[in-house]
């Protein structure tokens, strides 16, 4: 019983610990904000992915058919 009671208060204070932790890096980010450089080179990489896409050499075939979306007279019906 004893060692049930011991692990139980051990699980206690690990989760009140993650717990601070958490609460800690929140009011961290709420102040100071996050670090330039690390949201820098994240955004720094996808954007040279989206620019080795955007400028490809070969242009991309239409894929929308020449009649698609032509303009038809509408005529309103009253009754």
């Amino acid at each position: 019983m004893l060692k049930f009671l011991f692990m139980l208060a051990v699980m206690f204070v690990l989760m009140l610990l993650l717990l601070g932790f958490n609460v800690a890096r929140m009011f961290k980010r709420l102040f100071f904000g996050t670090p330039k450089h690390k949201t820098s080179q994240r955004h720094s990489a996808s954007a040279g992915q989206q620019h080795k896409a955007a400028s490809s050499t070969t242009p991309r075939k239409k894929l929308i058919s020449k009649d698609e979306g032509e303009y038809v007279d509408y005529e309103e019906i009253k009754d």
